[in-house]
């Protein structure tokens, strides 16, 4: 990897706190932590963790007709919302990205908005 971070682990945790889980870098098949909280440790180099940095790899949201330029401009996230962890993939290029995972507290009011929608379409 090599782009300087810096003190982005710093940064993250000034916005999210204590909801900070993870910090991670990845540039092809190849990828690390920058930060990752102690309670959630085991996730590293987990099954569960390969299968979603694959998953953010292939998926590929980024549109690339001038209409979708002139009304959404450039990708900058993908945000994932789930009952016990909130994902969001930054993609950089093509290759590279980083991915911050939360708690679902600092998404609280997406949260109950997608619960609140799902509630009325779903009866859930």
């Amino acid at each position: 990897m090599d782009h300087d971070f810096g003190n982005i682990v710093d940064h993250l945790k000034t916005h999210a706190g204590d909801a900070l889980q993870a910090i991670i870098v990845y540039n092809g098949e190849d990828h690390s932590d920058l930060y990752r909280r102690k309670d959630v440790a085991e996730l590293h180099g987990s099954d569960l963790e390969a299968e979603v940095l694959a998953e953010l790899r292939t998926d590929d949201r980024r549109r690339t007709s001038d209409h979708a330029d002139e009304h959404e401009g450039q990708l900058r996230a993908v945000v994932r919302l789930f009952d016990e962890r909130v994902i969001v993939h930054l993609p950089r290029n093509d290759r590279t990205g980083t991915v911050v995972v939360l708690d679902p507290v600092v998404a609280r009011n997406l949260a109950e908005f997608v619960a609140d929608v799902r509630r009325d379409l779903y009866d859930e």
